[in-house]
Formats: C-alpha cells, sequence, structure tokens
C-alpha cells in the first residue's frame, strides 16, 4: 500500500499541514524540520498527488508556449522555455496556433476557457491575431510576448534590441569598406524585420551611403528565401559586395546560392546573418552574425510569468535586451577595385 501524508507526518513528528507545504516549497518552514520532513518522504517513497494539489489550489500548473511555425529559433525558445519552467514545478504545453483555421482557434479557445493553462508565453507572430487577443483580454489569463510587432505598456514583454543589432552589423561591414551591402528582410509581420531594416537603413545614412531599393530583397527569413535572395542580388547590374541577411536561415541559404554560382566567400562577397544560431557556427566559413540574446529573452519572459502567476508584480515588464556582433570567417574587405 502506498505511503500517505499521514504516514511522512508521522514519521517526521509533525502536522500534516507542515508536510504539505514543504511538498508544495513554502515558506515558514524551519530548514531543520525542512530536512526531516525530506528524510521520512524519501524513506517512505511517498509521492505527493498532484491532481489533488491542483484540485485545491485550482491551478492546472501548466504553461502554454504559443508557437507559429518549426525552425531552429523556435527550437530554441522551446529547449530554455522548458527548462525554466520544470524548475518551478509547472508543465509544459507546446501549442501551434493558425489563425486562419478555425479547429486551431476553437483549441486554443477550449485551453483558456478552461483553465486547462495558468498562463502562456507568446511567440512571433501570434501576437498579431485580433482574435487571440481579444480572448485573452476576456480571459484574464496572464502571458507574457516575445518581440511582438506592437508593444503596449500594460502587456509585460521581452525582446531583443534588434535595430541596434542590425546598425552594428552594417556599420562594421561599412568600416570593413563595403558599400553595396544587400539586406536580406524577413516577414512583415514581425518586429525584428521592421527593426532589423531599419537599423540597416539607419547605419547607411549616418555613413552617407545611398539607399538602394534593388538590394532589399525578401527572403521570409528561411534558408530557400536566402537562397534565392541571393541569386537575384548577384544577377544585378552592380551586384553587392556583402549581403547581410536579416536572420541566420536567411544567411546560410545565401552562402550556399554564392558556393553555387561560383563566389569564394568572403574574397569576392562577404556574408553574415542575425541570431547567433548553433547553425551559424556549423557552417563553412564560419558566419559572421548578431547574437540575438533567445535564451535570456526566454528566460527572462518565462520567469516573469512565473512570478505574475505567484501574485507578485515585475519591477519591469518590458524589458529589451542588447545584442553583440559575433564575427567569423564570412565576413572580411570587398575585394580590390569594389
Amino acid at each position: 500500500m502506498p505511503a500517505t501524508i499521514k504516514d511522512v507526518a508521522r514519521l517526521a513528528d509533525c502536522s500534516i499541514k507542515t508536510v504539505s507545504r514543504v511538498v508544495n516549497d513554502e515558506p515558514y518552514v524551519a530548514e531543520e524540520t525542512r530536512k526531516k520532513v525530506q528524510a521520512a518522504i524519501d524513506a517512505l517513497g511517498y509521492a505527493p498527488n498532484f491532481s489533488a494539489r491542483r484540485l485545491v489550489q485550482r491551478k492546472a500548473y501548466m504553461i502554454c508556449i504559443l508557437l507559429h511555425e518549426a525552425g531552429f529559433y523556435q527550437s530554441a525558445v522551446l529547449s530554455k522555455v522548458m527548462d525554466v519552467g520544470y524548475q518551478h514545478d509547472y508543465d509544459i504545453l507546446i501549442q501551434s496556433y493558425f489563425p486562419s483555421h478555425t479547429r486551431s482557434k476553437e483549441k486554443l479557445s477550449a485551453l483558456i476557457n478552461e483553465r486547462r493553462v495558468d498562463g502562456l508565453v507568446i511567440t512571433p507572430p501570434c501576437d498579431v491575431d485580433p482574435y487571440l487577443s481579444d480572448l485573452l483580454t476576456r480571459s484574464g489569463v496572464p502571458y507574457v510576448q516575445i518581440t511582438p510587432l506592437n508593444r503596449t505598456p500594460d502587456i509585460p514583454y521581452v525582446t531583443g534590441d534588434d535595430y541596434q543589432g542590425a546598425y552594428l552589423m552594417t556599420e562594421r561591414l561599412i568600416m570593413l569598406g563595403h558599400w553595396r551591402i544587400a539586406f536580406l528582410s524577413g516577414p512583415r509581420n514581425h518586429r525584428t524585420s521592421i527593426d532589423r531594416l531599419y537599423g540597416y537603413k539607419a547605419a547607411l545614412e549616418v555613413y552617407h551611403l545611398p539607399f538602394a531599393a534593388d538590394l532589399v530583397l525578401e527572403s521570409l527569413y528561411n534558408f530557400d528565401g536566402g537562397y534565392n535572395a541571393a541569386k537575384l542580388a548577384m544577377e544585378l547590374d552592380d551586384p553587392p559586395t556583402a549581403i547581410f541577411g536579416g536572420n541566420d536561415e536567411a544567411a546560410i541559404g545565401a552562402l550556399y546560392a554564392l558556393r553555387e554560382m561560383g563566389y569564394m566567400v568572403p574574397t569576392e562577397v562577404s556574408v553574415c546573418g542575425f541570431d547567433n544560431l548553433a547553425q551559424s557556427n556549423q557552417v563553412w566559413p564560419g558566419l559572421s552574425t548578431v547574437d540575438h540574446p533567445v535564451e535570456a529573452i526566454v528566460e527572462r519572459a518565462t520567469g516573469m510569468l512565473m512570478a505574475i502567476l505567484a501574485g507578485e508584480i515585475p519591477e519591469n515588464q518590458q524589458v529589451v535586451l542588447p545584442c553583440r556582433l559575433v564575427m567569423r570567417g564570412s565576413t572580411g574587405a570587398p575585394p580590390p577595385g569594389r
């Protein structure tokens, strides 16, 4: 017969309430008593009834991470959310969300209205869907956004300084001697796409380089998009000497396209990206990139949600983390005469 909470209390010579406090990691328990209770739990092999705990506390102990698609970036987000969530004894529900699919809306609505999740971490571009915004407002379920398109002071969010990162990388390319710099842009409903393009334009303006619309090509922030955009860029009458991928996936696609076309990187064309995904250091030459602090962003966002669920008010609910350059072998000076 499995051990009960009463058995633990009897062996530890304390009240059932004290055992409950230790199991739920609550304060106001002396360290010596906590050790005695834990020793009794270990000796008896006691397993708390978490279903009963959830019923009593009216909490699901589940947080939902809302994603629109799968990719390298999303994998990094999921890994860190699970790390932080598990540290706080929360289970993680991974939920895909497609606003154009009625079934997707119905499923998410049921999760929230039936209180099967205590809170959500929302990734782009899910935040731009009006239906989701209305649903969250009506339900009152806490949520934190990661890099939302529209930032408002009443909704908690954490993001990286994409504008600053793009400015710094464009500036570095200019310092290397490049003035024909192609930029591979991303989806227009992503805040990262907008801010990174603005950072690129701002650096050109500060250094008095003309902005050329034909050097901005859409990549949709994926490998195929970057591959096709790089081919189009190199077919221009005056091709670029550097290609700045708005994210690493697009930049890696550009690397492959240039290799197919017979261009040497970086002696003929420099390539750089944005995000500093693990894959950026696994290609040849290593991809120069902007380190977008994904893990730090997700850790702060998930930690902020945990604090809100614990009844705390985070001191800063609008967090912007700086980016930094990571220079590798894919960038160098332009070829002589360019």
